[in-house]
Formats: C-alpha cells, structure tokens, sequence
C-alpha cells in the first residue's frame, strides 16, 4: 500500500481554523512549508574543508557560534554546535518542485564534496516540522513556554539557538538578517512533538488574540 506524505500539523485542521481566527492579532501562530533539511558535521577551524563545503553548497557558513548565514533565496545554515550545522533550504523534498530540485542537488553536491574526508551530510528533512511565530506579542508567549531569554538585548537578527519548549527540543532562529530586530521567529521540532508544542503556544497567545495559518 502507498503512503502519502502528510503535514506533520495536518491534524489539527488549521486551515479551516485560520479563516475563523481573528484577521488582525498581536501574535501571528503559523505551520512553516516543508523545507530541505541537512545536517553537517565537520571541524569549522579546518578551513580548507570548511571552504569546499561552502563551495559546494553555495553557501557560507557561519563564523560564530549560535548565529546563522542566509543567500537571497531563503537558504540558511545555522551553527548549533561546536562541530555541527543545519543547513535549512526552500523547497518540499516530496513535491519535486524546482526549489526541492534546486536544494536536493545542493545537498547532493556537498555530500560528493566531503565524502573522503572527515565530515558527514545527512538529510533530515522528514524528522522535522517548522512553526512560525511572530507578531507584537511573541516574545511574552515565547515566556511562557520556555526558560530562554528571547529580549531583544540578547536575541537579534540572524541568531539562533537550541533550547527546551514546552518540553520540547526546539531550534529556533530568527531569519530576517535585515531587519532592526526580531519580528519573527522559526521554530523546528521533531515531527512527533510539533503538533503538541503547536497547540501549547496557541493556549500561551490567547490573551493576547491570535491568528492561525496554514501553507
């Protein structure tokens, strides 16, 4: 029997919810589109192979850690730890679309380029489910759900982390490197919590008013 790939949120119905929840809210709660996802492991002080990486990719990788790198198509890698990153790239590894094409080829690509050498590529696109979350009153729901300080002080543009929410391993990010601050933020959790922590951060926003979307 074939089975069909399914939005990891598909179950709770939020595209029939968006349409009754209020237009204009302080905080803006969505389900991200699938995207391509690797993670890459390999020595950052190693610069030569750091260098092929990025020459494969098509992507510079970060510098420091817990900040991110982007292109000008939404591709983001992200340094979550002393040897490993997340490359995080547009485009439904299912759909075989042209974006999913472009970022398979991408990650085919740096796959080929480190494969004698000490690093490894591994694609975990299925594992993961991303949630938006945005809006004038984020940052009092993300308090709520989690321990880790978000201020503005600490948290700016094209940071990102890893942390406990709702009980939940969460890597989060903020992806508009060009704006003045954090008006949003992407959250990536295992598919199997992804509609547990969903449903937490609704709860945590309604005090405030908030608007449901879906891809």
């Amino acid at each position: 029997m074939v089975e069909l790939p399914h939005r990891p949120l598909s179950k709770l119905a939020l595209a029939s919810r968006s349409s009754r929840a209020r237009a204009e809210a302080p905080v803006h709660l969505w389900e991200m589109p699938r995207r391509t996802m690797a993670t890459l492991r390999l020595d950052p002080r190693d610069t030569a192979l750091v260098e092929r990486a990025e020459t494969a990719l098509g992507l510079v990788l970060p510098r420091q850690p817990n900040t991110l790198t982007t292109d000008a198509k939404d591709g983001f890698v992200l340094w979550t730890s002393p040897d490993e990153f997340m490359i995080d790239l547009p485009g439904d590894p299912v759909a075989h679309g042209a974006a999913a094409d472009g970022a398979a080829a991408r990650i085919e690509a740096l796959s080929e380029a480190l494969a004698t050498y000490f690093a490894s590529v591994v694609e975990v696109s299925d594992q993961m489910a991303g949630i938006g979350l945005g809006g004038s009153y984020w940052r009092e729901v993300w308090s709520k759900v989690s321990a880790l300080d978000l201020h503005e002080s600490q948290f700016a543009p094209g940071a990102c982390a890893q942390t406990l929410a709702a009980k939940s391993n969460v890597l989060l990010y903020a992806p508009d490197l060009r704006s003045d601050g954090v008006r949003q933020i992407r959250l990536y959790t295992r598919r199997s919590f992804s509609q547990y922590l969903f449903l937490r951060l609704e709860d945590a926003a309604q005090e405030y008013g908030v608007t449901l979307q879906a891809y």
